[in-house]
């Protein structure tokens, strides 16, 4: 049978994406066992919205933090190094509905680059909440260390995010219109 998608490798810009999520990722876990050797026993642990410490407990609660915060770049990792598998046999999961519209009308043999090219983007995204869950963390520690969240820290974890979708939005777009100037 053949497949939907041939396999391609991923092109510089993907490389470098996955080496910035990889390293972004390393940072996280460096930074956190780093500031958990330098941080005393007892450490704020709840902060209130005004970014005042409420809650006070163990400063192994610290080591949690990039634990959860690492599943996002692990997810990003493991999907793009399987994306022609899931493509392959489980179509259904990856839903890039401008892909699956005109994929007929795309030459079999420049279907695995242009799959590529839209991972790109997610890779984009993945790099981007890399560097935001570092930015997490950060604000975090500071505010451990000072009582209070830095004054950055709530805007920036609020703005973010929503930056990140627009960015993946208009990445998304201007991929799909490249596609169909190419078809």
């Amino acid at each position: 049978m053949e497949q939907l998608v041939p396999r391609a490798p991923l092109m510089t810009v993907g490389k470098i994406m996955i080496s910035l999520i990889a390293i972004g990722f390393a940072l996280m876990w460096i930074l956190a066992i780093y500031w958990y050797l330098t941080l005393p026993d007892e450490i704020p642990i709840h902060f209130n919205f005004a970014g005042e410490a409420t809650t006070y407990g163990r400063k192994a609660t610290f080591i949690i933090l990039p634990a959860s915060l690492s599943v996002a770049p692990i997810i990003f990792l493991v999907i793009t190094k399987y994306r022609f598998t899931l493509l392959n046999k489980y179509p259904y999961l990856i839903n890039i509905p401008a892909f699956y519209a005109n994929i007929g009308k795309i030459p079999y043999e420049r279907r695995g680059e242009w799959i590529n090219k839209y991972f790109e983007a997610v890779l984009t995204l993945g790099v981007l909440m890399t560097i935001y869950f570092i930015l997490l963390e950060l604000g975090i520690y500071q505010g451990t260390l000072e009582g209070r969240l830095p004054g950055w820290f709530i805007p920036t974890t609020l703005l973010m995010p929503i930056a990140f979708i627009a960015i993946f939005i208009y990445q998304m777009k201007a991929l799909s219109k490249k596609l169909q100037n190419y078809i």
